[in-house]
């Protein structure tokens, strides 16, 4: 009974910290700590990543790191990451249509207390979004 709620529960507890819909940015969703990390892959093999509070919102770079890795298999490949003004953007070196991006992020001081792990390639969201949160 115990194993049948748990397997129950997880997607509800997933989809209340909005891992099933657009981020404000269009974005994946998740949460590694008390902030959610946002991926948003673009054609050129980049990610743009924002650290967000709890609501989805104020995105930052202050006092805040990604480290970002993309692991196929066994292998992993660390991407370079640079600060934009109010998010961070990670390139890899190879097409990254496959496998895992990893995070470990640090958002305004903070560190996050597991990695977040994004499945490759990202899939396409509804039109649903964060703006009314």
């Amino acid at each position: 009974m115990k194993m049948t709620l748990l397997t129950f529960m997880i997607p509800l507890i997933a989809s209340a910290h909005g891992e099933d819909m657009a981020g404000p940015h269009g974005g994946h969703i998740q949460m590694p700590a008390s902030f959610h990390t946002e991926v948003v892959a673009k054609e050129d093999q980049t990610f743009h990543i924002y650290l967000t509070d709890m609501d989805f919102k104020n995105p930052t770079t202050q006092k805040s790191e990604v480290k970002a890795t993309h692991k196929m298999g066994a292998k992993k490949v660390d991407l370079k990451c640079r600060t934009r003004k109010d998010h961070f953007i990670c390139q890899g070196t190879q097409k990254m249509n496959s496998g895992t991006l990893i995070l470990q992020a640090t958002r305004d001081g903070v560190a996050a207390t597991s990695q977040a792990e994004y499945t490759l390639p990202l899939k396409p969201f509804k039109t649903e979004d964060h703006s009314n949160h």
